[in-house]
């Protein structure tokens, strides 16, 4: 019963996104991730092995990462969000494993020990981390980025609810408790600005964390 339940709520999340991706959301963010970028110049991402891009959506970071020089797997739920990616990588002709996949789902687990760089971005699944950090070969970066908590007067981006937003340092409580050795290579929490779809600038609230799992 417990299955089946899981099962309708799944299959009603994705016709959800399937819905968005079909009416245009994010149709307008082409651009990778700042952070993602910022990492990259900072010369904490090495381009080269596996990725894997988790929740990728329209596939932004898993083009970029591709065109970086990764082999790159990007996993989403939305099969809308897959077939929007796929046509960009061939009209940019760059080269994606496109899957489309709830990757909470117990039956679609992440294969351990396979990945040099694995990147979540704003999709909370704190129960996902575990198997995250196990996918990571030693020495393999993992890259989150949260929206945050904010109880300031500032308007943001992002979702309304708290219940998709993390409290600042839960990210790095929830990795502390999986028991897998890790450096953290960099860490903010707080206000940063970016471009929305119109064209403008707006501020958002992200809790960020790029990690190194460790060789022993």
């Amino acid at each position: 019963m417990v299955k089946q339940e899981n099962d309708t709520l799944a299959l009603t999340d994705r016709q959800r996104w399937d819905q968005r991706y079909r009416q245009g959301t994010y149709a307008a963010r082409s651009w990778p991730s700042a952070y993602l970028k910022q990492l990259r110049d900072d010369g904490l991402l090495q381009p080269s092995g596996r990725a894997l891009d988790v929740a990728c959506g329209r596939g932004r970071n898993s083009l970029y990462l591709s065109a970086e020089g990764y082999d790159v797997d990007a996993v989403d739920v939305s099969a809308m969000a897959i077939a929007h990616a796929a046509n960009t990588a061939i009209s940019q002709q760059v080269r994606v494993n496109w899957q489309c996949r709830d990757v909470l789902e117990a039956q679609h687990p992440i294969r351990q020990n396979t990945y040099a760089l694995i990147v979540m971005f704003r999709f909370v699944a704190p129960e996902l981390l575990p198997s995250l950090l196990h996918a990571l070969v030693p020495g393999g970066i993992l890259v989150l980025e949260e929206h945050l908590q904010w109880s300031g007067p500032e308007q943001i981006s992002g979702p309304s609810s708290q219940r998709f937003r993390v409290r600042p340092d839960e990210l790095s409580a929830q990795l502390a408790a999986v028991g897998v050795g890790f450096d953290i290579l960099d860490e903010f929490a707080g206000l940063i600005a970016e471009p929305t779809d119109d064209g403008g600038q707006g501020n958002a609230a992200v809790s960020r964390m790029c990690i190194r799992r460790r060789s022993t």
